[in-house]
């Protein structure tokens, strides 16, 4: 007992709460892009019914959040949607988002975090040669399957690629495609201590080309079948394939009563994916790749 004559878990009990970041979680849903038309690289009405479909899926309501902002790639070709300039990233973002959220409630803004066009890294590939070399010359005329099932191959195919590369180009190439996932996180991460106490939010975040798997690679921690730790991933199999179309790798970013960070907890929003258990992101890992890729901004800045 205290001097007061109150216990110390009474004291702990009566703690006031701060009034900013404390209790706050901050739901980071890894978007990507929906399914594109490979002659004029927007958005089909295939990908954006698929977005809806997802979003549906996710079982997730506007009342469910104080804040829903949807944020995605500046990269282009754009259209208009409620006069607004999209390209297919963000306004993949966008229409998940809106199926959640009325428009009224729901904030959608470009960031060029998430912008392929933006990387200042040497791209130790071709990214167009090879995904297009898996999309048949008669896509025009495939059912909606089809064509999912075309995107889906021609992924894995540049995403096994691209992790098989083994120079110097290719390490600084993933690295900051891994950064600039993790820029995002910490980013949210002080935003959640800057919201009023008790408050979430829902953010969609629409990717374009920043591939969410060499984060994962990199930061990924999970339990194996005997319940040892295991990190990253060996084979895309072991996390059930690359990050498919309008599909949501999602991050929940989250603070105690203290305002303290919990661990960043990574969700699979497919269901049909391996069940790996309780994963979180190694938050020193994914600290030291922020760290990397803020100051790789810098300097594309200072290039400008």
């Amino acid at each position: 007992m205290t001097k007061e004559g109150l216990s110390d878990q009474s004291l702990h009990e009566i703690k006031e709460v701060p009034k900013r970041g404390a209790n706050v979680e901050i739901c980071l849903k890894l978007l990507r892009h929906g399914i594109r038309d490979p002659k004029t690289n927007m958005l089909t009405d295939i990908g954006r019914e698929q977005t809806r479909d997802k979003a549906v899926e996710s079982g997730l309501y506007e009342e469910d959040f104080d804040y829903i902002k949807a944020i995605g790639s500046t990269a282009g070709p754009y259209v208009n949607v409620n006069e607004q300039k999209m390209g297919r990233a963000l306004e993949t973002a966008h229409i998940y988002a809106n199926e959640i959220a009325t428009d009224s409630a729901l904030h959608t803004r470009p960031t060029d975090v998430l912008d392929y066009k933006k990387i200042v890294s040497a791209v130790p590939y071709d990214h167009i040669k090879i995904y297009n070399s898996s999309i048949p010359e008669n896509f025009d005329n495939l059912s909606d399957k089809e064509k999912i099932e075309a995107h889906a191959k021609a992924q894995i195919v540049t995403v096994e690629h691209v992790l098989e590369l083994t120079s110097t180009e290719a390490d600084q190439y993933r690295k900051e495609c891994a950064g600039s996932m993790a820029y995002l996180i910490t980013h949210y991460q002080e935003v959640a201590h800057h919201l009023k106490s008790g408050k979430n939010a829902l953010i969609p975040a629409g990717v374009h080309g920043n591939f969410m798997e060499f984060l994962m690679k990199a930061a990924l921690i999970r339990k194996d079948a005997e319940g040892n730790e295991v990190r990253g991933f060996g084979t895309l199999d072991e996390i059930g394939g690359p990050h498919s179309t309008s599909e949501a790798f999602t991050v929940n970013i989250a603070t105690d009563e203290s305002g303290n960070n919990k661990p960043l907890k990574l969700i699979f929003d497919d269901a049909t994916r391996p069940n790996l258990g309780e994963m979180t992101l190694d938050a020193d890992i994914v600290k030291e790749l922020s760290k990397f890729y803020k100051e790789l901004r810098a300097l594309r800045a200072h290039k400008e």
